[in-house]
């Protein structure tokens, strides 16, 4: 049957501004190209091969200039490079990288994108064998996360989230605790004071490839990454609207000037009063970074304090040191929220807690990680063995045995 794509589309893939939606339509239209020659529409015949030559010629130029098999092609990139705009307290400056660990200063960079590669495999592998880990893998896949959530009332009972219908599922106080056809979870006051009645905490946690989204009381919206957690009360009264954070959550604050919003997380308290930013700290992360899309927060550490603007990410380490980076890519920093892994000069072990989080799989490393960053965006809705097939093209040798994926280095 035959499918046809927008050229616009095919344009947007090759300026990297693609949708998730239009990364998944491109990868259909690609997979099936052998027995779809003239499938672009939007252009005239003649102008229709212009664009395919330009589309193929992205992909396999980094094929044609590797030195072996392996669709990345390695540079050496320079860590004595100026970080741009990095600032302290508040200042902009021009300040030289630090250097974390003594590998960093042989750090290589994957100058290919893993969505590049992630197209190519299912033509690739019509023409070439696959590779026996990524055979097996497709034998014993792993489907990729989704909404899947727990949510702890007041009296310690749980709701399964993924598994309940839409509609009422407890009164809170107050309060009203209802699912809605598109999966969201919403808090919502029964009467119109919304601040009145007794308050109960409730938490609402997601596991390995867990994600949700939640409404609170006031309005704000809150999107859980996967292993994160949402400890909030079912009405902000008082003062402050206060809640607790772990893992990575996404924050919309409804605005209310005369209640400031606080988030406290294992390093971090935030302090808002309208705004939309993310909040990643894992334990197993070396930093607790905040990024701020709109508005303004105030963030606390033990010691440390700093005031982020539009663009601003404050990087928290476990001694209490904060550094704040000025016009972050924030595309990168919401990309989980969007469906997408996005990786920027990311070491192999940074890349495979997100991937363990998002697939629930184990990782395990034989001897010391490859000194060697990579860049690269792909779709977090494909399946573990679409993800793993990306990273033997990076050149990363790997056995997966049940839910244990061991990386050979």
């Amino acid at each position: 049957m035959e499918k046809n794509i927008s050229v616009d589309v095919i344009e947007r893939y090759l300026s990297g501004n693609c949708t998730p939606d239009e990364i998944r339509e491109v990868y259909q239209w690609f997979r099936s190209y052998d027995n779809i020659p003239d499938s672009l529409v939007g252009l005239p015949d003649d102008e229709k091969a212009i664009v395919k030559e330009k589309l193929f010629a992205q992909i396999t130029s980094e094929i044609n200039n590797s030195d072996n098999d392996n669709i990345v092609h390695l540079n050496v990139n320079s860590v004595n490079s100026q970080e741009p705009k990095e600032r302290t307290d508040g200042t902009q400056q021009n300040i030289e990288r630090k250097t974390y660990s003594l590998w960093a200063k042989i750090a290589v960079v994957a100058s290919v994108t893993l969505i590049i590669g992630f197209l190519l495999y299912p033509v690739l592998t019509n023409r070439h064998k696959i590779a026996p880990e990524i055979a097996k893998a497709h034998l014993h896949d792993i489907a990729p996360g989704g909404n899947n959530a727990v949510l702890t009332l007041a009296d310690g009972s749980e709701i399964i989230l993924n598994n309940a219908k839409k509609g009422l599922l407890s009164q809170q106080g107050n309060v009203n605790v209802s699912k809605t056809s598109e999966g969201l979870l919403v808090y919502k006051a029964n009467n119109d004071e919304s601040a009145s009645g007794n308050t109960k905490l409730n938490t609402i946690t997601t596991p390995k490839g867990g994600q949700y989204k939640v409404m609170l009381p006031d309005g704000t919206k809150v999107w859980l990454n996967a292993v994160s957690y949402l400890r909030f009360p079912t009405n902000f009264s008082g003062n402050t609207r206060q809640v607790e954070i772990g893992g990575e959550v996404y924050f919309e604050v409804a605005k209310n000037h005369a209640k400031p919003f606080i988030v406290k997380s294992n390093r971090t308290q935030i302090t808002v009063l309208g705004t939309h930013f993310n909040v990643n700290d894992y334990p197993d992360e070396a930093f607790a970074k905040t990024t701020l899309l709109e508005g303004s927060v105030k963030i606390n550490g033990k010691q440390s304090v700093g005031i982020l603007k539009p663009g601003d990410q404050a990087s928290l380490n476990e001694n209490d040191e904060m550094k704040i980076a000025a016009d972050v890519n924030l595309k990168e920093a919401v990309a989980w929220k969007n469906e997408i892994f996005d990786f920027n000069n990311t070491d192999i072990t940074s890349i495979m807690r997100q991937v363990a989080r998002w697939y629930g799989i184990n990782v395990i490393y034989t001897g010391k990680p490859a000194p060697v960053l990579y860049k690269g965006r792909i779709s977090r809705n494909v399946n573990l063995s679409e993800m793993l097939a990306m990273i033997k093209y990076m050149g990363i040798n790997y056995t997966l045995e049940g839910n244990n994926l061991t990386v050979k280095n």
